[in-house]
């Protein structure tokens, strides 16, 4: 029932409900001044429906203000990203003219995101309908409430009969999380943009783990990144989004500062950053953005780093062109991928692509593949083990560039090749490069 019908009905009741305490006026053999239990009824009925009538004109509000927020969407958007580039220019010019900034604005992802059904369908049952009838796994018809207050009541609250009458939500079925494969009731499931669905908990456990590990930020499924959108910021808190937005900020920074004392160790944003002097606004330390470490004067030359960098040259290691972290590749393909998401050629350091290098070191690849065997069942034969190694080497030689597309679910203890997390029960292993992966790390790092 649409809600002009709903506002008509209700004042169809409410008209109905004057012209009856009108006809009641004045009439019984009650004490004046005392009211009857009918005309206490009527009273309680009316004010029901006043209430009704109010609900239904902020339905009304706010569908005009989503309609609103749709239509001027993307005019909202570009006006605020025009703010935010002036914002930034003003800050780099007062920084250029040793002017001190004003308070830069807080962070915010500009986007456009649409607000299709199924999204106004998931906020109409979070936030709108009252308690209603959901199917059960095996089919059958279980009360539920459809808010997210639910666990929170012990005890069903009435709800009147008019807004009863103006409702008729359809039965609910529950679908599988992805990541702890639970069933959960549709409105409480975030879709990722590959068609994947996060519970509310999984998804925040995956922004929180985002925080703290560059490698799986920003949160993808599919290798598709997981924005803040609508669909995704309902699902999430306040205080989580705006560290996501100031996290963002930090890990878009190639070459990033943090604050030399150690107790502090703070990000320094580039708008506290002058002539290679990071000041930084938690304790005032200021850092240098070349050896990051705090002095006057000169930067003196770094003999940690220096022996750091030399015992990096004697054993071949490489080092990240973008946030210059150290890399030592012990066995597989020459194509490194950084936890910061860079993409260089461990040879030469140079981006990926960019040089002739060759793209694997035999070596390595015969190691690899001698791991990989190791994983089989003995074998009696040689001839057949023999045979076995050949086609592991002749596969990572071909597919030494993989896009993880087919993993086999591989049961037993085993060790994740990414994040190095034990497995007591299982493991999956992609069947084209053969790196055994947790579930985590297959749709969310890989």
């Amino acid at each position: 029932m649409d809600i002009a019908t709903a506002a008509l009905m209700i004042q169809l009741q409410l008209d109905d409900s004057n012209e009856l305490v009108e006809s009641f006026a004045g009439k019984g053999k009650g004490r004046e001044g005392e009211l009857s239990d009918s005309q206490i009824a009527f009273q309680m009925y009316r004010a029901d429906l006043e209430r009704s009538v109010a609900l239904v004109e902020d339905r009304k509000m706010s569908s005009s203000i989503a309609q609103a927020c749709q239509m001027d969407g993307d005019v909202l958007v570009e006006s605020l990203s025009q703010e935010q580039a002036a914002a930034g220019d003003r800050d780099i010019a007062c920084r250029l003219g040793g002017v001190r900034a004003h308070r830069a604005l807080p962070p915010w992802t500009v986007g456009s995101e649409s607000l299709d059904d199924e999204i106004l369908e998931k906020l109409r049952a979070l936030y709108v309908t009252a308690p209603v009838e959901e199917e059960s796994l095996d089919g059958q018809l279980v009360k539920g409430r459809s808010d997210r207050f639910a666990d929170d009541y012990d005890e069903q609250v009435a709800e009147s009969s008019a807004w009863a009458a103006m409702r008729n939500p359809p039965n609910q079925t529950k679908r599988s999380c992805t990541a702890c494969q639970e069933h959960i009731i549709f409105f409480q499931l975030a879709r990722a943009p590959c068609g994947h669905e996060y519970c509310r908990d999984c998804l925040r456990g995956l922004f929180l783990a985002s925080l703290g590990d560059d490698s799986l930020f920003p949160p993808r499924c599919c290798r598709q990144s997981i924005t803040t959108g609508s669909s995704i910021r309902m699902f999430l808190t306040s205080d989580l989004i705006q560290r996501y937005e100031q996290k963002k900020i930090e890990f878009d920074t190639p070459d990033r500062t943090y604050c030399s004392n150690p107790p502090c160790s703070a990000f320094i944003r580039v708008e506290n950053i002058a002539n290679e002097q990071a000041s930084c606004p938690n304790c005032l330390t200021v850092t240098c953005t070349i050896c990051k470490a705090s002095h006057t004067g000169d930067c003196p030359e770094d003999v940690a780093l220096q022996q750091a960098l030399d015992a990096a040259e004697e054993h071949g290691w490489q080092r990240c062109f973008n946030c210059r972290r150290l890399v030592e590749l012990e066995i597989g393909c020459n194509h490194i991928t950084c936890t910061c998401r860079a993409e260089f050629c461990y040879i030469c350091g140079e981006p990926w692509k960019t040089c002739g290098c060759a793209q694997w070191n035999e070596d390595r690849l015969l190691a690899r593949a001698n791991q990989v065997v190791a994983r089989q069942p003995a074998r009696v034969a040689p001839p057949e083990q023999q045979g076995f190694f050949a086609a592991i080497v002749e596969n990572l030689r071909d597919r030494h560039n993989c896009d993880h597309e087919t993993w086999q679910y591989v049961r037993g203890r085993h060790q994740c090749e990414e994040c190095r997390d034990t497995l007591p029960s299982y493991i999956f292993e992609c069947q084209q490069c053969n790196i055994q992966a947790c579930n985590r790390c297959r749709r969310n790092r890989l």
